[in-house]
């Protein structure tokens, strides 16, 4: 991402800070109004205000109430798992990997031009945070509160299994989120345009062990979504050169109910099966076309012990020969 236009944030973010604030007494629209926020935005929660006024208005609810931790504390709240901007995402997810599936996609909604990335290593995962400009004001408690935030959805979800030790945090300020109840996670300074922080990858394909609220456990769980189908396909993607790699390695690593996913897929006419067979279709052609890669490369990356299973399974795909098919795209 380039440029330096700061990003537009909708009013609904700001909510647990609105909340802190009134519930000190103070004025959320006098507060709102000396940075810029104005009394129409506050009372429509899908309105869009301008990030820096969103930044100032968090760091100025942290300096009236006193509380330089305010962000951090505000991201541990058991009940920040209601705040719109991961409510769906959090309460209609099995694993850690579908949740932040959901999450990159739902997250987008509530901003412009903020970009949101997760990265899938073997052993360790990230996730990023890149605002696309560098903010006029220190976004301190906003990072804080994000900090707060991942501590707290991972410590429900994995429950016995979370240990603060494995997750490093990147922040503009790290001193403003440095309290005993995030545990021993490590804080490390950032820039002010990006937060990050990474993780286990194990993580991700652990089923959850959320402890549900009354409201929660009484509504009707969601079928899996297209966001579920996207961290399926990540995850293929990840594993194709595995040549143990197929349906029951891909259910165990991702830890979901084989036969409701399985029943989902058939309803939009695919499968398990489907998907990493289209994956692996696809980066052959990728690779063909984009690389200099011998067969015999192409093949080990395709997860096939012999050329010979790679050039039947291309001949399928496409009527011909991976060789002829590269003679011609060229």
């Amino acid at each position: 991402m380039t440029g330096n236009t700061a990003p537009l944030i909708q009013v609904s973010t700001m909510a647990p800070f609105l909340q802190a604030v009134e519930r000190a007494g103070l004025s959320a629209i006098d507060l709102g109004a000396s940075v810029g926020i104005t009394p129409e935005m506050l009372s429509d929660p899908s309105a869009l205000a301008p990030a820096n006024s969103i930044y100032r208005f968090a760091e100025l609810a942290s300096d009236v109430m006193g509380e330089p931790h305010l962000g951090v504390k505000l991201g541990l709240d058991p009940e920040i798992t209601q705040w719109p901007v991961v409510a769906d995402a959090f309460l209609n997810s099995s694993v850690m990997v579908e949740f932040f599936a959901r999450f990159l996609l739902d997250a987008q909604k509530f901003t412009t031009k903020v970009d949101f990335r997760l990265q899938l290593g073997g052993e360790v995962s990230w996730f990023e945070r890149d605002r696309g400009f560098a903010p006029s004001q220190m976004p301190a408690q906003i990072d804080a509160f994000s900090v707060g935030l991942f501590v707290n959805l991972f410590r429900e979800a994995l429950g016995d299994r979370w240990q603060g030790a494995k997750m490093t945090f990147r922040v503009c300020d790290p001193e403003v989120a440095r309290i005993k109840a995030i545990g021993n996670c490590a804080l490390a300074k950032s820039d002010a345009r990006t937060l990050a922080f990474s993780f286990p990858s194990e993580w991700l394909v652990l089923p959850l062990q959320r402890q549900q609220s009354t409201e929660a456990a009484t509504r009707t769980p969601k079928p899996p979504s297209d966001a579920l189908i996207a961290a399926i396909r990540s995850n293929i993607r990840l594993n194709l050169a595995n040549p143990e790699f197929g349906v029951p390695y891909l259910v165990e690593q991702m830890g979901f109910n084989r036969r409701s996913v399985q029943k989902y897929l058939r309803e939009r006419g695919s499968g398990l099966a489907d998907l990493i067979e289209e994956e692996r279709r696809k980066l052959a052609f990728n690779l063909l076309e984009q690389t200099d890669q011998s067969l015999e490369e192409i093949s080990q990356a395709l997860g096939y012990t012999d050329v010979s299973n790679f050039s039947r399974a291309f001949r399928r795909w496409s009527g011909v020969a991976p060789s002829n098919w590269r003679e011609g795209w060229r």
